[in-house]
Parts: structure tokens; sequence; C-alpha cells
């Protein structure tokens, strides 16, 4: 697919003829010339692809389209696209996948028994006098903060 230049076709809103702009869309290019019927947009949205689809989306509100009666100008409001989108959403229908087997659940493992009073805190091994540990010599400072004699 590569982009080429397409006819896209609006009614005029002043006069009531028809107005065109130009744009870029990916189309085929086995396709000769592709004009789009903006005015018929559930037809629109059932013959194309959803890419191309969006592509319009994306791209309408800013094209100008200049009428060929009148030749006045025009852009279509978000409003259309919004249309346009809410069509597309209406048609779209969801796809149910195909269940695979089920397996097998795993195995759990065992639960752990409750802790216990006793079990949750480990008694210290009783210190002799004479022992001493390094976390002891910090109780032989005093670390408190005075403040500073002025």
């Amino acid at each position: 697919m590569r982009t080429r230049p397409t006819l896209l076709r609006k009614t005029c809103p002043m006069c009531g003829g028809p107005s065109y702009t130009e744009a870029k869309l990916p189309i085929s290019s086995s396709v000769a010339v592709v004009e789009y019927n903006l005015d018929d947009l559930g037809a629109l949205v059932e013959k194309q692809s959803l890419s191309l689809l969006l592509a319009l989306v994306e791209l309408l509100p800013y094209k100008t389209f200049t009428c060929r009666k009148c030749r006045g100008e025009f852009r279509m409001e978000n409003q259309a696209a919004k249309d346009m989108v809410r069509a597309m959403l209406a048609t779209m229908k969801p796809v149910i996948p195909e269940v695979a087997p089920k397996r097998a659940a795993p195995a759990r493992p065992t639960p752990r028994p409750a802790l216990t009073p006793a079990m949750a805190a480990p008694t210290k091994p009783e210190q002799k006098k004479g022992d001493w540990e390094v976390e002891s010599l910090d109780s032989l400072f005093d670390y408190s903060v005075e403040p500073a004699k002025k």
C-alpha cells in the first residue's frame, strides 16, 4: 500500500453543491481513481478498512473543502469525525478467543505454623559481668548535645 491522492467529497453547507478536497491516504495501487463520499458515512464504514477509516478520522479536521458551485470553502468540524468514530465503534463486535485446555493447578506449599510469642523474639544469652561487647562502649560516653554558650 502506498499513499496516493484521493478525492474526498462532501455536500456544501452553504449552497448544497458538491465540494471536494484532496488527501493522501493508504490505498492499493491497483485502483485508478478513488473518491470517498463523506455524506454517506454508514456505507463508508462498512466498505473500507479500519486503517483507512482511522486515517480519515485523523485527517478530516485539517482539510479545507472547496465548493465547485459557489466557490465557498469550509472545514469539517470535529463532530463529523466523532460521528464517524461512533459509527465505527457501533459496528465493532467482540472476538472470543479459543479456550486453551486448563492445566492442573500447581501444588500449593504446606502452610507454616503461626509464630508463638516464644518463637517470635529470640532471647539473648545472659552475659557475665566481666564480658563486654563493642556496643557497650557507647554507654560510656555522653553524646548529648548541649547548646553552645555565647
